[in-house]
């Protein structure tokens, strides 16, 4: 359990922070309060905390002066601070004092669950520690690129931390950008990877920082991306591919490593990054068509495929179900068709369309992998580029057909045997009482821990340990699921969908809609009605 202490001259304000949240829901208990800085160094002294959350104005002893007695004297902690509207410059100096964020007063519960486990997040990894300066400023910057490229800040904490951090991305239309390093079959080189993402990360962020052309940082899956500004699209932007062929001649001169760099659709605001990012991942798959060490564009690609002659057409929706059928049979059937229409409408396709179509297949077919909650993300991932690698070297429309239907089986017997994974009693009744009661707001892990007579701790790393997710993104996404089924089958809009699902406010289920799905709910929906007009 980590120790949280409370640091507030405000009875009421110490209070509300005790009452917001289930602490050791979060593996948090609260070791002691304070109400001035003095105060908290004693209790420190004696509690050792992991957490504090720190009024930046007190009497006595202010949360600025005990923000840097700990900078100066390298407690091992890390500490929030809460602030007032009128206290931006304290916060950036408490920042620079080590705070990892800050939080104005008063903050709604969602914002505080988020910053909490981010911090938690970062506490477990131990990613601070590999920070080598200014750590934790460099920690609030990736927080916030991250949440801007998935679309979950809000306009107005995005407008903030951008000021606290001194970045500018106010010069539109932005792109974004993703970098894969090629790993090698060394499983020794395993330990160097975190190092590896550093380096590449750092080398990155120096050519695009010193040409004022974006920014470097790592996202949420430990990959380097990029923000690029005054992005004038693939076939305008000169300086912008030469900086990224910068980067990958760096990176190979300095680190003997090879990436390839992708760069997603050109976007009119910031507020859209998202979209660019999803595509720029998305083209990441086409390395092994157009050639690993080289800078590929989304759009370029795009308009490579819409002009090739006979592009092969599949049903994406259409072939998950047959995916998740399990029937291996059709799944065949559907393969050989698809192949076998290609060649009769084109006897002179070249291969890189068939590799393409099994390419695609490929990744529909482990997007329906991904949905299952006990088999390891990472795991799918490394399947998903060998697999993807294994189709590229066929030299054969043959060969091509053989190695996807290979995948294609290996997706479903993962499917399969994770359906018959055993799973302990609380574990089991969770996932249960989930399905049953996910529309209740106040399905909780104390509520499923005291009705089982379990400690909340125990259960959450039990649950974690047995499905690979922690419950409360386990809940989110089996309602998010549901919604998404709600969007398609009803006229529910708004806080009635929402509610529907178990959302106690719109917003947050907004918020959480767009992180599991990559869309707006309402896209969905639209989407949904477009097929039907076909």
């Amino acid at each position: 359990m980590y120790k949280l202490l409370i640091v507030d001259d405000e009875k009421q304000a110490r209070e509300g922070i005790k009452r917001l949240l289930s602490w050791e829901d979060y593996g948090i208990i609260i070791c002691g309060e304070a109400t001035n800085g003095q105060e908290a160094l004693k209790i420190m002294e004696e509690q050792n905390p992991d957490i504090l959350l720190l009024d930046i104005q007190m009497p006595v002893m202010s949360g600025l002066e005990l923000a840097k007695r700990i900078h100066d004297s390298n407690l091992d902690c890390k500490f929030i601070v809460l602030s007032g509207y009128d206290d931006f410059e304290l916060v950036r100096k408490a920042m620079k004092y080590g705070a990892v964020d800050y939080l104005l007063k008063p903050s709604g519960k969602e914002e505080i669950i988020r910053t909490i486990e981010e911090l938690i997040d970062s506490l477990e990894d131990g990613l601070i520690s590999k920070l080598e300066n200014n750590e934790h400023l460099a920690l609030l910057k990736n927080n916030v690129l991250n949440r801007l490229i998935t679309g979950t800040i809000s306009s107005r904490e995005l407008k903030d931390k951008l000021e606290l951090l001194e970045l500018d991305l106010s010069s539109g239309p932005f792109g974004a950008v993703s970098v894969e390093i090629v790993q090698n079959d060394d499983p020794a080189a395993d330990d160097d990877i975190s190092w590896q993402i550093f380096g590449v990360c750092n080398i990155c962020d120096e050519i695009i920082m010193d040409s004022g052309r974006g920014i470097a940082f790592t996202d949420s899956s430990g990959r380097v991306s990029m923000i690029i500004k005054e992005f004038k699209g693939w076939s305008a932007d000169v300086q912008i591919k030469k900086l990224l062929m910068r980067c990958i001649c760096e990176v190979k001169k300095h680190l003997n490593l090879e990436i390839t760099i992708t760069v997603g659709n050109q976007v009119s605001s910031n507020r859209k990054m998202y979209e660019s990012y999803k595509n720029a991942l998305s083209t990441m798959s086409y390395r092994f068509i157009f050639g690993i060490g080289k800078v590929l564009f989304y759009d370029e690609i795009k308009e490579y495929f819409e002009n090739a002659p006979g592009s092969v057409r599949i049903d994406g929706e259409h072939f998950k179900e047959l995916i998740k059928k399990g029937d291996f049979d059709l799944i065949d059937r559907y393969v050989q068709e698809l192949f076998l229409d290609q060649i009769r409408r084109d006897p002179l396709t070249e291969i890189y369309v068939l590799k393409n179509s099994a390419l695609e297949l490929s990744v529909l077919a482990f997007q329906c992998l991904a949905e299952n909650a006990f088999i390891d993300q990472n795991e799918i991932y490394c399947k998903k580029n060998r697999a993807l690698g294994k189709i590229m070297i066929q030299t054969s429309p043959e060969g091509v057909r053989k190695q996807i239907l290979e995948i294609l089986k290996q997706v479903i017997e993962m499917i399969e045997s994770s359906r018959e994974k055993t799973l302990s009693k609380p574990v089991f009744d969770t996932i249960q009482f989930i399905e049953s009661n996910y529309t209740d707001p106040d399905l909780s892990l104390q509520y499923l821990a005291d009705d089982f007579h379990i400690s909340t701790a125990y259960l959450g790393k039990l649950f974690k340990k047995e499905t690979g997710s922690n419950f409360n993104d386990y809940l989110n996404t089996f309602r998010i699921r549901k919604a998404e089924k709600l969007l398609v089958t009803t006229n529910y809009k708004g806080i009635e969908l929402a509610e529907r699902v178990g959302f106690a406010s719109y917003n947050y289920f907004y918020i959480v809609f767009k992180k599991v799905t990559g869309q707006k709910p309402m896209d969905i929906r639209k989407n949904a009605l477009e097929k039907l007009k076909e």
